[in-house]
């Protein structure tokens, strides 16, 4: 494992593998339970022919992640927080996707309830990262050396005598670019694969930056 590009292969060729050995199994399981995706009847009429499609694919896709992760991956403290949000992220869409199963509408559970999770999420991923895992709270401005000090105004807090430090500006930008991404990725989200197609292209790059990262 001492070569990144050797380690990288093998990642995605695990990842395939797993996914394709459960996809299967996942679909068959859908169709016999008779779950699919339901179509809004004041949408295009051509998609009404996809009405029942397998849906809920995020549970392989965050499955495959997850294994592959703590398989192949680096356990530090960095690491641990991205999955952790990944996951909660993940468990989110989930609960979504089983609410417009359950209810039997394309609608799933309303957007004040993802905005709130999604807000909360992004405040413990931002205290984790600062407390937890010591990073800065700078944010680096892209094509510059220069960066954003978001923990200037900082307070701390003392729970069970533990110092917390809160870096309120931070928290507000990070709950914008997470819950501004993660909703950028639904609403592109259909039953023609073109969240798919799109999410493939960014983690392209995102895979470029983390092979030149190590």
């Amino acid at each position: 494992m001492r070569f990144p590009t050797y380690t990288i292969f093998l990642t995605a060729v695990l990842a395939l593998v797993i996914i394709a050995a459960m996809s299967p199994f996942w679909i068959r399981l859908l169709k016999s339970r008779g779950i699919g995706q339901n179509v809004r009847v004041d949408g295009p009429q051509g998609h009404l022919l996809k009405e029942g499609t397998p849906t809920m694919g995020g549970v392989l896709i965050l499955t495959t992640v997850v294994i592959t992760f703590l398989l192949m991956g680096r356990l530090d403290k960095v690491a641990v927080i991205a999955l952790t949000i990944t996951i909660a992220c993940g468990l989110l869409g989930l609960v979504d996707d089983a609410s417009k199963i359950l209810r039997e509408r394309s609608l799933g559970v309303t957007a004040r309830y993802k905005l709130s999770v999604l807000s909360v999420i992004s405040i413990v991923v931002g205290l984790l990262a600062v407390n937890y895992a010591g990073l800065s709270s700078n944010v680096a401005v892209p094509l510059t050396d220069s960066s954003l000090a978001m923990g200037r105004y900082a307070f701390s807090l003392s729970v069970a005598g533990t110092s917390i430090t809160v870096p309120w500006i931070y928290l507000v930008f990070l709950i914008l670019l997470i819950v501004g991404t993660a909703n950028t990725v639904n609403l592109t989200d259909g039953l023609d694969g073109l969240a798919a197609g799109t999410v493939t292209i960014v983690m392209l790059a995102y895979a470029g930056i983390a092979f030149r990262q190590g």
